[in-house]
């Protein structure tokens, strides 16, 4: 029998002199919290000890499907082109109609100037777009070799070795 099996069967017979280790190394003991404690894991995450079951305290905070709300009909914004207009404007998709139709029927002038904002409000995203992808496209360069001169030196060099011997 091999020296790990006899350590075993010692055991189970109870004969085994040593102190048996469960586990691997220093291993914590869950801490035993009263009722009331609050404390932070690993992870950041906030806890509270309540009476028999913890809680895991989350952030105040607005709930992207609940806290949405049209600003004209205070409903919640739930269909995706609701979403969509929200986004842009904190409306509600009929909201926004009904407003762009009132700008435009109010008056021109009114209409026009929210369009124009609204372009300009555009061409400030593409422009920060823009800048953007020029800025990468310029750190992309400024890295790779543009002229590789081991090769001009080995088209230099074989167009010599050729001239050479087209005129011997």
């Amino acid at each position: 029998m091999s020296k790990n099996l006899a350590k075993v069967q010692d055991m189970l017979d109870g004969n085994y002199k040593n102190k048996i280790q469960v586990g691997v190394g220093d291993q914590e003991v869950e801490q035993i919290r009263q009722v009331g404690d609050k404390w932070t894991d690993s992870d950041g995450n906030e806890w509270e000890q309540k009476e028999g079951y913890r809680t895991k305290n989350t952030r105040e905070g607005q709930h992207h499907s609940w806290d949405n709300k049209c600003s004209g009909c205070k409903k919640l914004i739930v269909k995706k082109w609701d979403k969509d207009t929200h986004k842009a404007d904190g409306r509600c998709y009929h909201c926004q109609m009904n407003y762009e139709l009132d700008l435009q029927f109010d008056s021109k002038l009114r209409w026009f100037a929210y369009r124009r904002l609204k372009d300009f409000k555009n061409m400030e995203s593409i422009h920060r777009d823009m800048e953007q992808w020029i800025f990468e496209k310029h750190e992309f360069e400024k890295n790779e070799k543009i002229f590789d001169m081991s090769v001009a030196n080995a088209m230099a060099n074989d167009n010599v070795e050729m001239s050479i011997k087209k005129n011997t």
